[in-house]
């Protein structure tokens, strides 16, 4: 029996895990070893990596850098239910939001860091870390070092375990997908969220090539290559998101399979949700952010990144819901499951 896509657990069968994903597992936890280390540091009062040490002691860092440890010890956790059979018992939606979230903030990295660096190490004049820095600048090289490394690490583990949870996914065409009840819903949402992509993405592209209205001016003076870069990523990502996710409402033909759109829909959404929510913890934690000095262009963009993100996620969500729920041999699978559940007479007098 297959498995619900959001909210069932798949059966356990077979041997365990062959080579190649224990190999991209042991790379992956790998990679977030330093990380780990350098906030169970922080958090334990050292110093070490910081020019600043007043700055390190700042009890707001203190509880991102508990945050942000935790998120990085879910990570390993995720890659291991990736990994190893009992993942398959994990209920879909515990694995699938955590690795939305994760995808969503390590894409970014993964592709504007390393390609940012080169550019404004080989074609400017700017260093990528200055003296004046808070923090010295060799923890920048291993924590963005480690964080591509984990993005890519995670997103083929992930690709490994949903080929094996959800073969049919991957041999489903984008116009064979059935209209269901909810496909007006759908379509509205989308269109929705699509509005709110490209206003978001229309101001990161602007940002990219190097405009600056908008950016609070003590920002301005740590703004290089990499930083322009990410704007750019971050907008083509929701713009791509928003695009994928109306090409699978409207059962588009192209692209054919219906896991090349839902790939760019859950990037590009997650990218755009997952990064926003941060800005936004950001700045309420922050509350001198939202004085006169605060920036509106920029708070009305990460809202309307926010809610890009969050509406293609959502829609997404029903989609794939409804889908499995139309699936051939879905009903008789629930049928199944009832008489198996169902108190049976005793034979006993």
């Amino acid at each position: 029996m297959t498995v619900s896509v959001l909210t069932g657990r798949a059966p356990v069968t077979g041997a365990g895990p062959g080579r190649l994903r224990l190999g991209v597992c042991a790379a992956t936890v790998a990679a977030c070893v330093p990380y780990l280390s350098l906030k169970i540091a922080w958090l334990s009062g050292s110093t070490v990596g910081w020019n600043d040490a007043d700055a390190a002691k700042d009890s707001a860092l203190f509880v991102g850098n508990a945050i942000t440890m935790g998120m990085d010890a879910i990570a390993v956790l995720v890659v291991l239910a990736f990994t190893f059979r009992w993942g398959l018992r994990v209920p879909a939606w515990l694995v699938l939001t955590p690795m939305w979230i994760g995808a969503g903030l390590l894409a970014p990295i993964a592709l504007a860091v390393p390609l940012g660096s080169l550019v404004q190490t080989l074609f400017t004049s700017e260093p990528l870390t200055t003296s004046d820095d808070a923090i010295q600048g060799w923890v920048y090289g291993v924590v963005y070092a480690g964080f591509t490394l984990q993005g890519i690490g995670l997103l083929t583990a992930f690709v490994l375990h949903a080929r094996e949870r959800w073969p049919d996914v991957f041999t489903a065409r984008t116009n064979e997908v059935a209209r269901g009840a909810t496909h007006a819903l759908q379509v509205l949402l989308a269109r929705t969220a699509g509005v709110f992509a490209v206003v978001f993405a229309a101001v990161q592209f602007y940002w990219a090539f190097g405009g600056t209205a908008g950016i609070r001016a003590e920002d301005l003076d740590q703004r290089g290559a990499v930083q322009q870069l990410a704007d750019g990523v971050m907008g083509l990502m929701a713009l791509g998101g928003a695009v994928a996710l109306l090409a699978i409402v409207r059962r588009a033909g192209r692209p054919e399979r219906f896991a090349v759109p839902l790939a760019g829909a859950w990037i590009g959404a997650g990218a755009a949700f997952a990064w926003s929510f941060y800005r936004l913890i950001t700045l309420l934690s922050q509350p001198e952010f939202l004085d006169s000095g605060s920036s509106s262009a920029l708070n009305l963009t990460t809202l309307c990144g926010l809610l890009a993100g969050l509406l293609m996620g959502v829609t997404g969500a029903v989609l794939l819901a409804e889908r499995d729920a139309q699936r051939p041999g879905r009903a008789a699978e629930r049928d199944a499951d009832a008489q198996s559940a169902s108190p049976t007479a005793s034979r006993t007098p």
